[in-house]
């Protein structure tokens, strides 16, 4: 690596990670207001918009899996100066997700009462929910085709536009919840059914927003309809595609599923447990949105340079990295201990002994979570730059399934461990996770140019 590279290692770094981890708190922030503005219409609609969120969340997962696979595939072929790979393997993005959305759509529009009925046997909050989904079904389109130009406009390096983006669909969506939940400004209250239309409305003006920014400044992802759909259709490249995203959607929703079962489980430990959780996991979001920056810049920068061919720099930018993350961790796990008797202080309406509980809970998590962001880092950004999608997913998915999960579920159901105990047992998942992942680094195996074969 060329001398000038450390101080072009940290610019690039800045731009790619800050407004990717800015928009994870954005969106963070979103989901809190969502349920702070529905609460104050009783419990039914906060369990509704809860429902109607955790049935998006399972989609929007997949489709981050989609968009994941364009990232990376644009990031290498962006490497190797190809721009009509770049422009296919977006086409080919929009066409998969299109696809794969479409039916869920149709069955989110279409009378969807007669299945949310099966999954919550209050008929209010299923009521609530299906009109909820009812108004929303074309946001899993809009919102599918955003993740898709987002990824790859953040492979290119372009990191910003997706954050004002996101910045402008928050800003919209607060403001629209507070007119048509509540009725102000002369529109009738609408209750959930505002805060539905609020999110329409919002999610359209995201992608309208990218899409005018692309087509006004003659962007190469700004491609005419004719050469979209050409390019949607060419069958090797789609094909390609798919055989490439399709590990990378299975491992978000094994995560996805698996994440939710740790949380759904807890319930089962006692109130206490679950109220921890309820304020530890906003915590853990906030602290994690750096972290899942850091594993988008290192998968753009390391995919560009296995897409020229250069793995000297991609093995070198993997050890940089590895560095970086763990000086970062370190200081940030001291600065939340630090802080954590203040964090105590902005919960203080909880009970005496759940406050304990929170204690050591926060003491647990800047002790572990290293690991989680190794993990993190390591998987999502690097092994997946080089496209060792089936890795990631055989190893996530054993260790998951195998060994994290059902520990778990056997602690909670079949012993009386604490919580602290309990916590603890959540990170056996990333402490197994970790040998397989660094010894799969080592082997170099993952430094793989998937553009030789594409030429531009």
């Amino acid at each position: 690596m060329s001398n000038h590279l450390p101080r072009q290692f940290w610019l690039s770094v800045v731009i790619l990670a800050i407004p990717v981890a800015l928009q994870v708190l954005l969106l963070s922030l979103l989901g809190m207001a969502d349920v702070m503005m529905v609460g104050t219409l009783g419990a039914s609609a906060i369990a509704a918009v809860g429902l109607a969120a955790k049935i998006h969340f399972l989609l929007l997962v997949t489709m981050i899996g989609l968009g994941t696979g364009c990232s990376v595939l644009v990031a290498q072929y962006s490497g190797a100066n190809n721009v009509r790979g770049e422009q296919r393997t977006l086409a080919a993005s929009l066409l998969v997700g299109s696809v794969l959305m479409l039916p869920f759509t149709l069955l989110f529009g279409i009378n969807p009462l007669w299945w949310v009925s099966h999954i919550t046997p209050d008929p209010e909050v299923a009521a609530l929910t299906a009109r909820y989904l009812q108004i929303t079904a074309l946001v899993l389109l809009i919102t599918q085709a955003t993740v898709i130009f987002e990824s790859a406009l953040r492979a290119l390096g372009n990191t910003t536009l997706p954050l004002i983006a996101a910045a402008l669909s928050v800003v919209a969506n607060v403001g629209l919840n507070y007119v048509l939940i509540f009725g102000h400004l002369g529109f009738p209250a609408l209750g959930v059914e505002g805060a539905a239309w609020g999110t329409l409305i919002a999610r359209m003006l995201q992608l309208v927003f990218l899409l005018i920014w692309l087509y006004s400044r003659n962007h190469r992802f700004a491609m005419r309809p004719r050469q979209l759909l050409t390019d949607a259709f060419a069958r090797d490249h789609t094909r390609r595609y798919v055989r490439f995203a399709t590990p990378l959607v299975i491992n978000h929703v094994i995560w996805a599923s698996g994440n939710a079962t740790y949380h759904i489980v807890t319930g089962f430990a006692g109130t206490e447990a679950l109220a921890v959780m309820g304020i530890i996991v906003p915590i853990e979001t906030a602290f994690f949105a750096l972290f899942n920056g850091m594993a988008n810049a290192s998968a753009v920068m390391i995919g560009r340079a296995l897409g020229r061919d250069d793995h000297a720099q991609a093995w070198q930018l993997h050890k940089i990295f590895d560095r970086l993350v763990i000086g970062l961790v370190v200081v940030m796990s001291i600065g939340l201990f630090w802080l954590y008797p203040w964090l105590l202080k902005v919960f203080n309406q909880v009970d005496e002994q759940t406050t304990v509980l929170l204690k050591h809970t926060i003491w647990l998590f800047c002790g572990l979570v290293w690991i989680k962001v190794l993990n993190m880092v390591r998987i999502v950004g690097m092994l997946r730059a080089g496209g060792d999608n089936r890795f990631c997913l055989i190893n996530d998915t054993i260790v998951m399934w195998v060994f994290g999960v059902p520990i778990f579920v056997a602690a909670v159901f079949l012993t009386d461990l604490p919580f602290q105990m309990l916590y603890f047992l959540m990170y056996v998942e990333d402490i197994l996770k970790f040998i397989p992942a660094r010894w799969r680094l080592g082997q170099r195996k993952w430094l793989k140019n998937l553009t030789r074969n594409d030429s531009p």
